[in-house]
């Protein structure tokens, strides 16, 4: 079924991203994901075309079952890409880690700033003073040394307020 103006368009989009929205507040609500790692969102938008004419036949045929099996799919798929992700996101981390062990030139501080990098994958030296509670000689420190091993990136170029990414987690 086509929208006939611009407005169904509109009305359309956002109901599909309310819908999704509601799958994943649906999961975590039925304590099916206590965290928001599965995106089936991107399998319903690349079955776009699918997904609409499913729920068409809902509507004009009743055909709850075909749907049903269209979603569980797409959840199969998502958490498998999911899972996939996280392993390799464990991997990454579990890399740099081992790198930064090794390191005769890591610190307490470049061990404390990598276990925060999950959470704060983009900062600043002073951002990082305050998460260690450091001075900024120590943060600066740590973020060098990070950035040494390659783990952290400068992104702006100059030479104040610089702010860092652990680009690789990012990506």
């Amino acid at each position: 079924m086509r929208p006939r103006t611009l407005s169904h368009l509109a009305a359309r989009c956002n109901t599909d991203r309310i819908g999704r929205l509601l799958i994943a507040v649906l999961f975590e609500y039925w304590g099916l994901l206590s965290e928001p790692l599965m995106y089936l969102s991107g399998y319903l938008k690349k079955h776009q075309a699918e997904y609409y004419r499913r729920l068409s036949n809902i509507r004009t045929e009743g055909d709850w079952e075909s749907w049903v099996s269209f979603f569980l799919e797409g959840v199969s798929i998502a958490a498998n890409e999911a899972e996939q992700n996280i392993i390799e996101v464990a991997s990454l981390v579990a890399g740099d880690r081992k790198r930064l062990l090794q390191s005769p030139k890591a610190g307490p501080s470049s061990y404390r700033l990598f276990e925060m990098l999950p959470m704060m994958p983009r900062f600043t030296i002073e951002r990082v003073g305050q998460k260690l509670g450091t001075t900024f000689l120590t943060a600066n420190a740590a973020v060098k040394s990070l950035e040494e091993l390659g783990i952290v990136v400068e992104m702006t170029g100059k030479k104040k307020y610089r702010t860092y990414s652990y680009q690789a987690y990012i990506c």
